[in-house]
């Protein structure tokens, strides 16, 4: 994804042993993805992803992680994958998809956590 912005793909990549919230979606196309939230103050000051998916997945999942990073509930809730892929323009089409992977299972976590307030 030469061009595109720079976002080293491994910066979110991992999973958090304690986080406030986090959720796994299963994608149509098999690929999946994992979310795990620090969440203090309804700020996400925590954010990491898990996919052993393609460079699309990869590079979708980072780029809404630094996205969802240091916003509120109410601001990561406005991430969306239109925007995920504004950012990613050397994403090919084919995996235009992996942007809603990646908002959807950011979207799955907030929700835990809202339900659980």
């Amino acid at each position: 994804m030469a061009g595109s912005e720079r976002l080293r793909t491994d910066d979110f990549l991992g999973r958090l042993n304690d986080p406030t919230a986090s959720a796994y979606v299963k994608g149509l196309c098999g690929e999946e993805m994992e979310f795990y939230l620090v969440i203090e103050q309804g700020k996400i000051t925590g954010v990491k992803y898990y996919t052993e998916g393609c460079a699309g997945t990869r590079a979708c999942a980072s780029m809404t992680a630094s996205l969802a990073r240091d916003k509120t509930i109410d601001e990561a809730l406005r991430i969306s994958a239109g925007e995920v892929i504004k950012r990613l323009p050397d994403l090919p089409e084919e995996h235009l998809h992996c942007s809603i992977l990646a908002v959807t299972t950011l979207y799955r976590a907030i929700a835990e956590y809202v339900l659980r307030q």
